[in-house]
C-alpha cells in the first residue's frame, strides 16, 4: 500500500501525460466554425433579405392632407364623359389629310364680309369679235369701232360701257343706239385739237367711275384715241414721257401729217398749262 501512495503522489507531482487530460488546456479548446471570407470585392446580401427599398408614401400638399384618390376603371384610363358615346377618330398616316373634321375658321367680330349686291361683271381681258381690242389696264381696254357683232361681243363679255372719241359735228346717233339696244352705257366725247383739254377732263372723269367698268374706248380714227391716252398716262398713271409714248403708240399716238403736227402741238400745250 505504502508503495502506491507513493505511486500517486509521483504522478500527480509530474502531472498526467494522457491526451485526454489536456484538453482542458485553454489553447487546446476547440473553436467554433468559421466561414471563408469571399474571394471578389462584391458582397450579395443573405437569402431572406429584401433587396429593393419600401414604396414611399405619396407626397401631401400644403395642408398636410395626401392627394385625392382618382377612380379610374381597372384599365387605368379615365371613364368617358357622361352625355353620349366617344368618337374616336383613327390616327392620320404621315402625309394624308386629317381624318377629323376641320371646322371653319372664326369669322371674326364683324363677321364675314357682305358681297356687293351689283354682282360684278367677268373681268374680260379681250373681248372676242372686236377688232385690234387691246387692255391698257384694269378694266379699260381700247380698240377701233366696233361692228354690230363687236357690241354684242362687248355684251358677252361683261362690259358697261363703251366710250367714242369723235370729231367736231359727229353724227353719233346710230352708235348710241346699238349700245344702249344692248345695255351699255354710252359716252361720247368730242376729240379735236381745240378741245383736247376738256376731252381728256371728260374722259379721265367717265374712266374714274367704277360704275363704267369695263369700258371700251374707241375712237373716229386712232390718232384722237391715241392723243387722249397718251394725256391719260401722263396725268392720271404719272407716267414719264418715254413710257407713255411707248404705250400710247399702239393704241394710236402719232405726229404724222397735219393733223398729227395738230394734235402734237395741242398735247404740249395741254401739258403746259397743268
Amino acid at each position: 500500500m505504502l508503495l502506491t501512495a507513493s505511486a500517486v503522489l509521483l504522478v500527480g507531482a509530474v502531472g498526467c501525460r494522457h491526451r485526454c487530460c489536456h484538453l482542458n488546456d485553454p489553447d487546446k479548446r476547440p473553436r467554433p466554425y468559421l466561414p471563408e471570407p469571399p474571394r471578389n470585392s462584391i458582397l450579395l446580401p443573405p437569402a431572406g433579405v429584401p433587396t429593393t427599398p419600401a414604396p414611399s408614401p405619396p407626397p401631401t400638399g400644403s395642408s398636410n392632407f395626401p392627394p385625392p384618390a382618382l377612380d379610374l376603371p381597372p384599365g387605368g384610363s379615365p371613364a368617358p364623359k357622361s352625355g353620349g358615346p366617344e368618337v374616336l377618330y383613327p390616327e392620320s398616316p404621315p402625309g394624308s389629310s386629317s381624318a377629323r373634321p376641320t371646322q371653319p375658321p372664326p369669322q371674326g367680330i364683324l363677321g364675314a364680309p357682305v358681297k356687293p349686291q351689283t354682282p360684278e361683271p367677268p373681268k374680260s381681258t379681250t373681248p372676242s369679235g372686236v377688232s385690234g381690242a387691246i387692255k391698257v389696264k384694269d378694266g379699260l381696254f381700247a380698240g377701233r369701232k366696233p361692228t354690230l357683232d363687236g357690241f354684242d361681243a362687248l355684251k358677252t363679255a361683261g362690259f358697261r360701257a363703251v366710250v367714242y372719241l369723235h370729231p367736231n359735228g359727229q353724227d353719233v346717233s346710230a352708235i348710241k343706239d346699238m349700245a344702249a339696244s344692248r345695255g351699255l352705257t354710252f359716252h361720247a366725247i368730242e376729240t379735236t385739237p381745240e378741245t383736247l383739254s376738256a376731252a381728256l377732263t371728260e374722259f379721265n372723269r367717265v374712266t374714274a367711275d367704277r360704275l363704267n367698268r369695263p369700258a371700251y374706248v374707241f375712237g373716229e380714227d386712232d390718232l384722237r384715241a391715241g392723243a387722249v391716252w397718251y394725256l391719260h398716262l401722263r396725268t392720271v398713271d404719272s407716267f414719264g414721257d418715254d413710257a407713255a409714248r411707248l404705250r400710247a403708240k399702239p393704241l394710236g399716238l402719232s405726229d404724222q401729217g397735219d393733223e398729227g403736227r395738230a394734235f402734237a402741238l395741242a398735247i404740249q400745250s395741254v401739258l403746259e398749262s397743268r
